[in-house]
């Protein structure tokens, strides 16, 4: 859509397979009601040939390592759920707004982009030219690293005249392309999203058996599919006065070190897009009963999906009885599973899809709206959600020899009402059961998790029923 002002752009990907199965790029995209993406390409100053080679983009890849041009993506993109419209990824085309107090022809030292509209907060996509304090010839002493140097201010402009300046600063705000061990950003994300992976995928190569144990993919310092990839770094920077319109945005240089904007999105939204909270789990009330996993995929626009999972049958009441207490037993199949469970760390902001691959069908669903103990229909009608576990509590606990009177290492599973694994602090939830993979102190038996204590243990449990498995040998009683 085009604005009374500057462009906008509206952005959507169609295909739902594409949006759930994306990774780097978000895996849903954000409606046009909270994100509105702005078209900078008449503000544009520089290519990233104007820019020049840097020997660090020679790290890189994507053609980087031959000509040392920093290349980041292009056109349309959704980033970790928020939309954005970028320049060209032509090395020679203008795709940036450089900004510095440095007078030079490709960048400048301030610019006003006008946009009569309200907004929450302006998302921005950039980045900043490596630190050279970060490596110091080997001769050079008492270096000192800039971190928090103070690139540029956004200001927001509002209809009266009244101003607001808000701070973009190294490896706060904004980042390097690329980035040494441990040189993260502190209020700041790269572009790519962090995402899932199992602990039976092949292997490429056998150094990666480690990175593996992790189930996750490390986007700080890229690698496997994104590879050689220049990071964009995106912030979100509070609108301190929400209910005003925002007649312009003005960027200012305040430093000679160069601050290079990608793009820029304006939101809306009571909560930061991009801090999400920690893990949550939601149970789905699926369309119909069906214990086939596969059908049923979930992505969220503003948040990751870190598990996804059907239960096996479980019955309490049967299980406190059972013979085989502490030897494992194999898991009873559910065809007829009628709930699938989330496992997911997302903005309170956030939207979640769920998507039944046989029948076609998309249910969406808003979780800024789930409360505990009332389900959330979906939008069709047909699936609902519920957020469980909101209140948790810590269990601190020993266990005693009745001889010794002291500790003793036992093995233990907590489980909840529905019969998911709980594993004690420090303890693994998935248990990698491959030979020689693991050698934290868990173990499965058949298809039962447990953890090995040394006879203390701490466990964050939800606030009701839950069950406890604990065994010490054959001789103990």
């Amino acid at each position: 859509m085009i604005g009374a002002a500057v462009p906008t752009v509206t952005v959507a990907v169609n295909d739902p397979i594409a949006r759930l199965n994306a990774v780097g790029d978000a895996s849903a995209d954000t409606s046009s009601t909270k994100c509105t993406p702005l078209d900078l390409k008449r503000y544009f100053t520089a290519s990233s040939k104007d820019f020049g080679p840097r020997a660090r983009a020679r790290e890189l890849g994507r053609g980087s390592e031959h000509d040392g041009y920093i290349r980041t993506p292009g056109g349309a993109q959704v980033f970790r759920g928020i939309p954005f419209l970028l320049g060209s990824e032509d090395a020679e085309a203008k795709s940036w707004i450089i900004l510095t107090t440095r007078p030079t022809s490709w960048a400048k030292s301030s610019i006003e982009i006008p946009l009569e509209q309200k907004a929450d907060f302006v998302c921005l996509a950039a980045f900043c030219d490596w630190d050279e304090n970060e490596m110091p010839p080997p001769n050079v002493e008492d270096t000192v690293e800039k971190v928090g140097e103070r690139l540029a201010d956004a200001v927001w402009v509002y209809e009266d005249g009244h101003e607001h300046a808000l701070p973009i600063r190294r490896r706060f705000e904004v980042n390097s392309p690329s980035t040494l061990w441990g040189h993260l950003s502190f209020a700041s994300v790269p572009h790519l999203r962090e995402a899932p992976r199992k602990l039976t995928e092949p292997l490429p190569h056998g150094a990666e058996w480690g990175d593996l144990q992790t189930t996750v993919w490390d986007v700080n310092y890229p690698s496997g599919p994104w590879e050689g990839i220049a990071i964009v770094w995106l912030s979100a920077l509070a609108n301190p006065e929400p209910a005003r319109t925002v007649k312009a945005l003005r960027l200012e240089a305040n430093s000679d070190s160069p601050l290079i904007v990608c793009g820029l999105t304006l939101f809306r939204g009571r909560e930061n897009p991009l801090r999400y909270d920690r893990a949550s789990l939601y149970r789905v009330t699926l369309p119909e009963p069906d214990g086939d996993e596969d059908r049923w995929k979930v992505a969220l626009d503003l948040g990751v999906v870190a598990r996804s999972y059907l239960l096996n049958g479980f019955d309490p009441a049967s299980w406190l009885v059972a013979s085989g207490a502490g030897l494992g037993e194999r898991a009873s199949p559910n065809p007829g599973a009628r709930y699938l469970y989330i496992e997911v760390a997302a903005s309170p902001e956030a939207r979640l899809i769920l998507y039944d691959t046989r029948a076609g069908t998309e249910y969406e669903f808003d979780l800024s709206q789930a409360v505990p103990g009332r389900e959330l229909a979906g939008r069709p009608r047909g699936a609902s959600i519920e957020i469980l576990e909101r209140e948790k509590v810590w269990l601190h606990g020993q266990v005693i020899d009745a001889i010794t009177r002291r500790p003793t290492p036992v093995r233990l599973a907590f489980r909840s009402k529905e019969g998911r694994y709980i594993p004690p602090y420090g303890h693994r939830t998935e248990v990698n059961a491959g030979w020689f993979q693991d050698y934290g102190a868990d173990v499965k038996l058949g298809d039962s998790s447990f953890a090995i204590v040394d006879g203390t243990f701490q466990v964050e449990l939800p606030v009701g029923e839950a069950y406890l498995e604990m065994s010490k040998g054959f001789e103990p009683t």
